[in-house]
Order: structure tokens, then C-alpha cells, then sequence
């Protein structure tokens, strides 16, 4: 069912099914939540002072790596720390290379400066026209070759504290995140050496840091991921009851009609049953997180033995980043049994593709950028939709504190009735970062 009911062109009947309302922003803000935040601060204490160690990876014990990065069944953690080696001396080696590019930047700076002004006999360049000068080499959307060297010294003075001698490993993201950008949209710099060996080392530290933010310890990454993503946990599991219970109303957005002569849809009164939840990285972390380890120790994951382990050797969640739940009814079975409806769980860790080999000549005839990592079952065999529902319903309860943003009235599992009564929120059967 879903989109596949709907005749024409895809993109406009996305187009067309586009809501945007305040109900929905609170699934994706825990801001207001004082024990999550507590708990996620902790996080970051605990990755600053644990990886920023001036020790061997070949030196340390197995019970000494899982106190830094968690269990043995986190592999793309323990993977990334092998490849990293000494945490503190690749920072070094991280800041080096970071102030090397300003280096090459500022070059450029400067020779651009020196040409501008032998073309105005001597004259120089003076206020707006400096500015002028320096903005004169083309970069994505608009941003000024002198923007650019400031973004990378905003980075550089705020990585490490020479007085403290402490690096933030706050700043991890940010360098790599900045590095990717620059790789895939400013390959014709002629920086593409610096980049290279700046984006595989943020990229082994970031794939080090980044899923520790929400817990190292199994427990912390229980309690941190029911409180976070305890909204969007609700939501799914209310649309998995309305898809096998409601086959009128919640489950069925109806095309806004008054774009009808604007769109090539052949089949404007078809009804759609698919949710589309975008979302951000914190929250799919924290939902694969629930996912993998429930809510409260014991709890049975739904997924397979080797979907967890799948996930575990998934270094980084990327750009378009997907988890899916699929709903099969089997009609053949009486509405009592609960076989008769099951579901289906799959991953994907979106735009895998390294950005390395789009910073040649060649980019635009390469498609591989555009390529997404397919989408693996993960999910238990013969899951049913109930079981679904009663490892989400122990998750969200384990997720309920006193600081909850919303009150009881307002609870997405009140009752069903009261979610009939609200507007629809943005949400789908399919999970992923925007």
C-alpha cells in the first residue's frame, strides 16, 4: 500500500502531502528535559576526559577499552579507537593539520590581495574594496574565500586550550562535518591533499565521539534513549495501532485537492497509508539505541541477532539515514490471532559514499554521490505487530520523568481518542535525517 496506491510522478505527491504543524515539534525536542540534558552533559564530561588520554590502543586491556567506549558489541567504535591509536597524539595531529589548511588559505588570501592590487597600479585596496577582492573567488553559495579561512580559525582557537592544555572534543563533529562540506563543495580550492588527511582523521574521531554522546555504558544509552526519543517511540506505536485497528480515518491522508490542477497526479482520490518521520541524528541514534538494548535491562530486542551486530559495525549515521517499519496483515488469519498482523523492521545508513573522490575534475559525471546504502532487514523473523507494541509500550514507560515536557492530557499514549481529536502530525512508517 502506501505510495506505491498512487499513480503519476513521486515527487509531486510528496509534494502534495507536505504538513507541517506545532503538535509535531516536541517529538524532536528534548530541550525541555532536565534529566536528559544532565545525562547527555555527563556524556560529553566523560568523552573529554576519556578521549583525549595519552595512551596506546595496542597497550590497553579489553576491560580498559570498554570503560572508554562501551562493550565489545559497539565494533565501529572499537574499530575507530584501533585506527585512531593514541587519542591525545591524533589530536595533535588533527589541530596540525587543521592550522595547515588556514596556512594554505591565508596564501591564497594573500596572493589574491597582491594581484588585486598590481591591477590598481599600486593604488591598493582599501575598505569595501579589500572585501571586494576577497570575495572574488567563487565558493558554494556565495560564501567569500575570507569566510571561509574565518570559519576554519573559529574551529582551530576553539578545539584546544593551550593555557588548560584540554582539547573539546565537543568540536569533533563540527571538524568533520566542516571537512565533508569542503570536500564536496569546494573540490576546485586545489586543497584536496590537506582535506584528504584532515577528513580521515575527524572522521575516525568522529566516529569515536559521536555515538558516545548518547551513553558509553549499555545503561546509559537505555536511559538516555527512552527519555529522548519517548515522543516519537509514542507516535510510531499509536500508528501501528491505528494502520491494524482504523481503517477510515488517521491512517489516511487525502491529496489537498486545491493543487490538483497544478500536479501530474492521475489518481488525486487515492488515500495514503505510508508516515514519513524526518528527524534528526540525535534521535535516530537514540531510537536504534532503544532498538538494540530497550528501554530497561532484560527487555527482548526485536531485531535479529545479526541486525544488531549490522548496526554495531555501522560506523556513522549519514544524510538520508532510514529506519523502516513495514505492517503486513495476513487476512487469512481471524482478527484475534496475533500472527495476523507483523512487522518488519530495516536499516540504512543513508549516504555512505566518502566525499574523497568528488573533489576531482570529474565530480559531476560521478553518480556515486547520489548513491544510498540499501535498505537490510533487521527485524526479528515473524515479528508481530503486538510484540512491536509492547516493547515500545516498556521503552516509553522507562522513558516517563518527573520533567516531562508535556503533561499527562497531552501524553501521545493517553488514549487513541484523544489523537483523533488533534490535528495529524508530520510522521510516517519510515524514520530518517534530514
Amino acid at each position: 500500500l502506501g505510495l506505491l496506491e498512487l499513480e503519476g510522478e513521486i515527487p509531486p505527491i510528496l509534494v502534495s502531502l507536505v504538513h507541517r504543524e506545532k503538535e509535531s515539534i516536541h517529538m524532536l525536542d528534548p530541550s525541555g528535559n532536565k534529566e536528559v540534558k544532565d545525562e547527555l552533559d555527563e556524556c560529553k564530561e566523560n568523552i573529554n576526559m576519556n578521549m583525549q588520554r595519552d595512551i596506546e590502543f595496542a597497550d590497553i586491556k579489553t576491560n580498559e577499552r570498554e570503560t572508554l567506549i562501551g562493550p565489545t558489541s559497539l565494533t565501529s567504535l572499537h574499530n575507530a579507537l584501533k585506527k585512531l591509536g593514541n587519542p591525545r597524539k591524533t589530536l595533535f595531529k588533527l589541530r596540525s593539520t587543521i592550522g595547515e589548511l588556514i596556512g594554505q588559505l591565508e596564501e591564497m588570501l594573500g596572493s589574491r590581495i597582491c594581484s588585486d592590487e598590481n591591477q590598481l597600479d599600486g593604488e591598493g585596496l582599501k575598505g569595501d574594496g579589500r572585501q571586494q577582492a576577497l570575495s572574488g573567488v567563487s565558493l558554494y553559495k556565495g560564501e567569500t574565500l575570507l569566510e571561509l579561512t574565518e570559519r576554519w580559525r573559529f574551529i582551530y582557537s576553539r578545539l584546544y586550550d593551550e593555557e588548560k592544555d584540554l582539547f573539546d572534543l565537543s568540536r569533533i563533529p563540527d571538524v568533520h562535518d566542516n571537512v565533508r562540506f569542503d570536500m564536496l563543495h569546494n573540490p576546485h580550492l586545489g586543497l584536496t591533499v590537506t582535506l584528504d588527511k584532515l577528513y580521515a582523521t575527524a572522521k575516525n574521531f568522529a566516529d569515536c565521539v559521536v555515538p558516545q554522546e548518547y551513553g558509553t555504558t549499555l545503561k546509559e544509552k537505555r536511559s538516555i534513549g527512552s527519555k529522548m526519543c519517548r515522543a516519537l517511540l509514542e507516535k510510531v506505536k499509536f500508528d501501528l495501532i491505528i494502520a491494524r485497528t482504523d481503517d477510515q480515518v488517521d491512517m489516511r491522508y487525502m491529496i489537498n485537492m486545491e493543487y490538483g490542477n497544478d500536479l501530474p497526479i492521475n489518481t488525486m482520490g487515492r488515500r495514503i497509508r505510508t508516515r514519513l518521520y524526518f528527524t534528526s541524528e540525535s534521535h535516530l541514534h537514540t531510537l536504534l539505541n532503544v532498538l538494540r538494548f530497550g528501554g530497561t535491562e532484560g527487555q527482548v530486542s526485536p531485531l535479529r541477532d545479526e541486525g544488531q551486530e549490522f548496526i554495531g559495525n555501522t560506523p556513522e549515521l549519514c544524510y538520508l539515514t532510514q529506519v523502516v517499519f513495514r505492517l503486513f496483515e495476513n487476512p487469512q488469519r481471524d482478527m484475534t490471532d496475533p500472527k495476523r498482523f507483523r512487522v518488519e523492521v530495516h536499516f540504512s545508513a543513508g549516504a555512505t559514499a566518502t566525499p574523497n573522490h568528488m573533489a576531482e575534475l570529474t565530480r559531476d559525471t560521478d553518480t556515486v554521490r547520489f548513491d544510498t546504502d540499501g535498505l537490510t532487514s533487521i527485524g526479528r523473523d515473524g515479528l508481530t505487530c503486538s510484540e512491536m507494541e509492547e516493547y515500545l509500550t516498556s521503552a516509553i514507560t522507562a522513558g516517563q520523568t518527573e520533567h516531562d515536557n508535556f503533561g499527562e492530557e497531552q501524553s501521545l499514549s493517553t488514549s487513541v481518542h484523544e489523537w483523533k481529536k488533534r490535528e495529524k502530525a508530520t510522521v510516517a512508517t519510515t524514520v530518517g535525517s534530514t
